[in-house]
């Protein structure tokens, strides 16, 4: 369940009406239902420090393909779908068959510095209406404990992370939008390939 607020919320203070921090428990890197979607940005940091090439990122990957009348998951309905040699997808970190992230060992992220916008943000989403910036909680206490703990959120820490979130989520659209229209060859092994070569995300 999201509920959206305005980042200007509670205008008499610096902070949010809302407590969190994150206690470092792995438990929504396990939600079998969550899915991790990702962008260009998240795939160029993530190849970096690991020294991937497509082939090797591809192996840490799905794409999601919306079959038939499928609805959106409600989580993916930001994400723009890539075209595919099976159909369009979304593409997202690979879960293990316990539902865990394929970075997820030892109940650590393997990745943590350079983990994806959304598992940063989390438990975090955001959106722009009518050009403001807007947040919502995209989990409850039962998947993220730390809702509720800590000090209480700075709106300065909602709109910077907002902000960064939603200007990945532009760039990678726009990328998206480009491939589905010119490219011939729709391989995921290309889309990947056409990430790591391509400067917008490597700003």
């Amino acid at each position: 369940m999201v509920i959206f607020l305005t980042a200007g919320d509670s205008k008499n203070s610096d902070s949010v009406d809302l407590h969190f921090e994150c206690i470092m428990c792995g438990r929504c890197c396990k939600v079998e239902n969550l899915v991790i979607t990702v962008t260009g940005t998240d795939i160029v940091r993530i190849a970096r420090v690991l020294d991937f090439g497509p082939d090797e990122i591809l192996k840490a990957l799905d794409f999601y393909l919306l079959k038939g009348d499928r609805a959106t998951p409600e989580g993916m309905r930001d994400f723009p779908l890539v075209t595919t040699e099976k159909g369009p997808a979304y593409m997202a970190l690979k879960k293990m068959e316990d539902g865990s992230c394929i970075f997820l060992k030892d109940n650590k992220c393997m990745i943590h510095p350079v983990r994806p916008a959304v598992c940063a943000s989390f438990p975090f989403s955001f959106q722009r209406k009518s050009g403001e910036l807007v947040w919502g909680l995209n989990a409850m206490k039962d998947i993220c404990p730390g809702i509720g703990l800590g000090n209480a959120v700075k709106k300065s820490y909602l709109e910077a992370v907002g902000t960064e979130v939603l200007e990945n989520l532009s760039i990678y659209t726009d990328f998206v939008k480009d491939w589905n229209s010119i490219n011939k060859r729709h391989t995921v092994r290309l889309f990947i390939k056409s990430i790591l070569e391509s400067p917008v995300f490597y700003a």
